[in-house]
């Protein structure tokens, strides 16, 4: 009788190819035992021709399917594997040296746990580690502090317990580009779960995961906030943590939808300007007002420049950056955003 694997390591992967053996590679030989379960996500690249490189390995399988999406992708492979523990590795990421011993023993240690997570490190397109902001620990109000802000900058930061994954129905396609977020969200309600703080991947920057969709970002992730507004009523710690959270996503999204809508605007896409402009407008007013109010700021300062005078400018609303800390690189970096499968 083959002896079940402990833990499985799933990989969703559409179109990266080019980083998808370095994930692989990434697993190397836990002491426990593993298996990696790829999900093509109907690729159109090399996807196909590295996971052929890897076939012959023992404890590997791949699905091909056609393009479901990231939370599809992931739901598939939680069906198609076995292990007790699972880990969500995105293709163009990597597992850091021991992170599936970690994982599995963070769980064995904290059986109350339906998760368990670390850290990450950056790294470039080329895979070389960059600076890494530090992260406090969080040992305690675990879902409240999700709430405020998201600390889990990757999946692959967190190694999960099947049984918790399988009772909640696992990622909600309706949130796509923020589905992990959301898993966390919901787990973190209902079940304890534990910071280890250690450095268990590695989180890559690359052009392919800057794909201009901050509105919809901005959008599904405040519809994930959204939808745990109804869960905190007589709560006043969790209703503060809630409001700051929301404030701060829309900071964070609609500043980038705002630099889209600038890029679109110099370059005549005025449709496209436009269309994001409804977004802000809807999901973020003030920001759309901040927004307009910075473009006239310049026009002013390129008046005044080319007429030799000197204009005051009111930075009145120019609103409040997230103090250095507090910005997490959100779940919907790229590792949630529809360029990152």
């Amino acid at each position: 009788m083959v002896e079940a694997p402990l833990v499985s390591v799933v990989i969703p992967c559409y179109n990266h190819g080019r980083f998808l053996g370095d994930a692989l590679a990434s697993v190397g030989t836990p002491d426990v035992r593993t298996e990696i379960i790829v999900i093509d996500d109907g690729s159109t690249d090399s996807t196909p021709e590295v996971v052929a490189t890897f076939e012959t390995s023992n404890d590997f399988r791949s699905v091909r399917q056609g393009n479901a999406g990231l939370a599809a992708a992931r739901n598939r492979g939680l069906r198609e594997s076995h292990g007790r523990y699972v880990i969500f590795l995105d293709a163009d990421d990597r597992l850091a040296p021991g992170a599936v011993d970690i994982g599995a023993g963070q769980l064995d240690e904290h059986p109350e746990c339906a998760f368990t997570f670390g850290r990450c490190k950056m790294m470039d397109e080329s895979g070389t580690l960059t600076i890494t902001s530090e992260q406090p620990r969080i040992v305690r109000d675990h879902y409240r502090e999700l709430l405020r802000r998201n600390y889990i900058w990757m999946p692959a930061m967190v190694a999960f317990r099947r049984e918790a994954l399988e009772r909640i129905g696992g990622f909600n396609k309706d949130v796509d580009a923020s589905a992990d977020y959301e898993m966390y969200l919901r787990i973190a309600r209902h079940h304890p779960v534990h910071d280890h703080a250690q450095v268990v991947a590695h989180y890559r920057k690359h052009a392919a995961n800057m794909s201009g969709s901050a509105g919809r970002m901005l959008r599904e992730t405040l519809a994930v906030m959204r939808s745990q507004r109804p869960f905190l009523e007589g709560d006043e710690a969790s209703l503060a943590a809630y409001e700051e959270g929301w404030r701060k996503w829309q900071t964070y999204y609609g500043d980038e939808l705002a630099a889209e809508i600038g890029s679109a605007a110099h370059e005549f896409r005025w449709a496209e300007a436009a269309v994001k402009a409804m977004i802000l407008g809807r999901y973020h007013p003030r920001g759309l007002w901040r927004h307009a109010v910075r473009k006239t700021q310049s026009a002013l300062r390129a008046a005044s420049m080319s007429a030799g005078a000197s204009v005051p400018v009111d930075g009145g609303y120019a609103g409040r950056a997230i103090p250095v800390g507090e910005s997490s690189a959100p779940t919907t970096r790229p590792s949630s955003s529809p360029g990152k499968r």
